[in-house]
């Protein structure tokens, strides 16, 4: 047998071997986790935002309905946190009010609890499921569902869409409808709508009465609209 072929036959085998002794390098996929939605309300101690709220108020009291407009400033901060009997971790949440955007005075506190599947504020005394995750424009949710008010059918109404508040652009926003009963005799709504990274940016609520002619002629209508952030 010729010297060559049994040397190229050996040195042949030889590389066999060492290619199949390692593993092929292979690109890894990295699986990145999903996007649940939590970034729409995201807690970070010390951050806050300002609003200004419009609001309307009927007062059938009077003939003709008296109608009268009031807006001011509110300041919602997320200060302190601690642990609860549960071991969940909660938030303080500090509302304050102004009638100029400046000298703040404390109004409220009210708390946060975000867990993997809700956030949970306590205001007054109540409990409200105020998101869900994941989000998506399929869930549905009761937001009263920890406290004695009527059960509600909370829903995103839009998801990752943009919006503009007093000049300012915000490109990823969600929609979520706690409540729109129209009847002949009254209203009742309330929408809110979060940033992405940021929180609430707006907030409308109406509840009034109708008149025998589909007039609004008793109740308010208010509208919370962002027009500051910060971090102390």
């Amino acid at each position: 047998m010729n010297r060559i072929f049994i040397k190229d036959t050996f040195l042949a085998i030889t590389i066999f071997f060492l290619m199949i002794s390692f593993p092929s390098c292979k690109k890894e996929t990295i699986m990145l986790p999903p996007d649940l939605g939590e970034k729409y309300f995201p807690i970070k101690q010390g951050s806050w935002i300002s609003y200004k709220v419009d609001s309307i108020v009927w007062n059938n009291f009077y003939t003709p309905v008296k109608i009268d407009t009031f807006s001011f400033y509110l300041k919602m901060k997320i200060d302190s946190q601690y642990t609860d009997n549960e071991g969940r971790t909660i938030y303080y949440y500090r509302k304050y009010y102004s009638l100029t955007n400046s000298n703040w005075q404390l109004s409220k506190n009210y708390s946060i609890n975000k867990t993997a599947q809700r956030i949970e504020t306590f205001e007054e005394n109540y409990t409200y499921i105020k998101m869900v995750f994941p989000v998506k424009n399929s869930t549905i949710w009761d937001m009263n569902a920890f406290n004695i008010f009527d059960k509600t059918e909370s829903y995103f109404q839009n998801y990752d869409v943009s919006k503009t508040y007093n000049g300012e652009f915000f490109d990823s926003c969600a929609v979520v409808n706690h409540q729109n009963l129209e009847t002949l005799i009254s209203k009742n709504y309330h929408e809110e709508v979060y940033g992405k990274n940021i929180g609430l940016l707006y907030k409308k609520l109406i509840k009034i009465e109708k008149a025998i002619n589909g007039t609004w002629n008793n109740g308010v209508s208010c509208t919370y609209s962002i027009v500051g952030r910060g971090q102390d």
